[in-house]
């Protein structure tokens, strides 16, 4: 394999710390489930590396952090690498990573894991191998690497064979692009449909439209950024953060639903529950008819925006909602919670609404992402994906209405109510200042291929409601379990400041029912 400019450290770096914590929503969710915290514990990974020198590309297992930790070979044996091992502790280090309790390591080579130990280009007979780790199998596949196989045809080859994997095994490759404002983009691996590709919180890396010659040319990337010197090492960083999803997905008040373990729906949180900065801005027209419609869903440097386990975490605890397939369906039935998801297979003219009350002014996320299910790895003619529309409407007089265009004004202060790319495999709304009032989020399908792919919606309505500690935009029963559950401890549930849950934070809550 040709690669340039591949992701090695070349000088002491500084990871994952108590910066890290607070920047990715880490301290904040701690704060909020203290015991209950998930550390990824359940959940197997797959760390794939290029050769920082011949033969090595694997961690320092003696490294102290890695103590109690199993590794596994996949490309054979391996020296060691500076360069992984920094890998290593972002995603599973005891002392460095967000989800320290992640034990189980396979290690790949980048060129083996594209060829003979996982996605079996070369062979044309061979599907993608599946995920190895038995009964706990690898969720999260990690690639701090770049590069190329030289040409776009066998790159090309080489993603559906990953976004097949992906499709197929519920699993995420979270891919780092490369270093440097404006550096040249390589295809291998953050031209995935279905992963998620990673920049830096400093816009310090490859970004902006995927390149012709990709399938899908002009897909924005990446989807999610976080802090790190290099997108080496802000990408285990945000494959730490699935890790935390996965994990709370398979803990017994979860595991029920099954949807919660896909890996589009792990996708569609993160980037959904993602920090938006004061600048984030995804080209939606400001005024006139087109305010507040984009055909660009994310941000052109900086994706969806910072990954936040906290607010990502609110997502993905919240019962599944069940959208109706007309808006008069949704405004009869029972309005969706204020942090929710939906996982759908869409077929050919699929719509889903949600109704939501928002209950004060405040800003709003809803993010659609699906999969590509590619059912060739070698046709001239790239696979087909699905096309969705995602879109807020108001509820005025009864009958959800548009609010594109002048229609919008005084409702909602900035940002955009529609998200309508032709090329893209995920849709966006990012709203500043939306008034209170009734809403619909509609998902509907545009176009007419006879193809289907798992989809994950989801919304994080921010209106922080003094006493409503699961986010769900009201104050009761549940909120009420939460405060007992912690009572006599700093929190969650302690509503006055005072450093600890007791009656005075009770009556809070009860003076907020609601």
């Amino acid at each position: 394999m040709t690669r340039t400019h591949l992701l090695i450290a070349t000088a002491a770096v500084a990871v994952a710390g108590h910066a890290v914590a607070d920047d990715v929503g880490f301290a904040s969710l701690q704060a909020r489930l203290g015991s209950a915290m998930p550390t990824g514990a359940s959940v197997s990974i797959g760390q794939t590396e290029a050769q920082e020198s011949t033969g090595n590309f694997g961690p320092n297992r003696a490294t102290g952090e890695f103590a109690g930790k199993t590794f596994t070979d996949m490309s054979g044996s391996s020296g060691i690498s500076g360069h992984a091992t920094f890998v290593g502790q972002n995603l599973y280090g005891s002392a460095t990573s967000i989800a320290p309790g992640i034990s189980r390591i396979w290690v790949y080579e980048a060129g083996s894991f594209a060829q003979g130990a996982c996605l079996n280009f070369g062979s044309p007979s061979l599907l993608p191998a599946t995920p190895p780790g038995g009964t706990s199998p690898v969720r999260i596949f990690n690639h701090s690497w770049i590069g190329s196989f030289g040409t776009t045809a066998i790159d090309n080859e080489v993603l559906r064979r990953a976004d097949y994997a992906m499709q197929r095994d519920d699993t995420l490759f979270v891919v780092g692009e490369n270093n440097g404002a404006g550096s040249a983009r390589q295809p291998l691996m953050s031209a995935t449909y279905n992963g998620i590709a990673v920049g830096l919180m400093s816009g310090n890396h490859s970004a902006g439209n995927l390149p012709a010659g990709n399938d899908g040319a002009g897909r924005m990337k990446p989807e999610l950024v976080a802090p790190g010197d290099f997108t080496s090492f802000s990408t285990p960083v945000v494959s730490a953060a699935a890790a935390l999803m996965y994990d709370t997905a398979n803990s017994a008040a979860y595991s029920s639903n099954a949807s919660r373990r896909k890996g589009v729906t792990v996708k569609s949180v993160l980037m959904c529950g993602a920090t938006h900065s004061a600048t984030w801005q995804n080209q939606a027209a400001t005024s006139g008819a087109s305010r507040g419609i984009t055909a660009k869903p994310l941000d052109p440097i900086y994706g969806a925006g910072t990954v936040n386990v906290d607010r990502a975490h609110r997502i993905l605890t919240a019962t599944e909602a069940f959208g109706a397939p007309t808006t008069t369906g949704a405004l009869a039935g029972t309005p969706s919670a204020l942090a929710c998801w939906d996982y759908e297979t869409l077929t050919a003219g699929y719509q889903r609404h949600y109704r939501i009350e928002v209950p004060t002014t405040c800003d709003v996320s809803v993010l659609v992402a699906w999969n590509r299910n590619p059912s060739s790895f070698t046709s001239v003619i790239a696979p087909g994906v699905m096309d969705l529309r995602l879109e807020l409407k108001k509820v005025v007089g009864g009958v959800a209405t548009a609010i594109t265009g002048t229609a919008g004004a005084g409702i909602y202060a900035g940002g955009n109510v529609l998200s309508a790319s032709t090329l893209d495999n995920v849709e966006h709304l990012y709203v500043r200042g939306l008034t209170p009032g009734s809403y619909v989020i509609s998902v509907t399908r545009d176009d007419a291929l006879a193809i289907s792919a798992g989809a994950t919606v989801s919304w994080l309505v921010d209106a922080n409601i003094l006493g409503d500690l699961n986010n769900d935009g009201l104050v009761n029963g549940a909120d009420l379990g939460t405060l007992l559950g912690a009572w006599g401890t700093p929190g969650p549930g302690d509503l006055n400041g005072d450093g600890i849950v007791n009656g005075a934070d009770l009556g809070v809550m009860l003076g907020a029912w609601r």
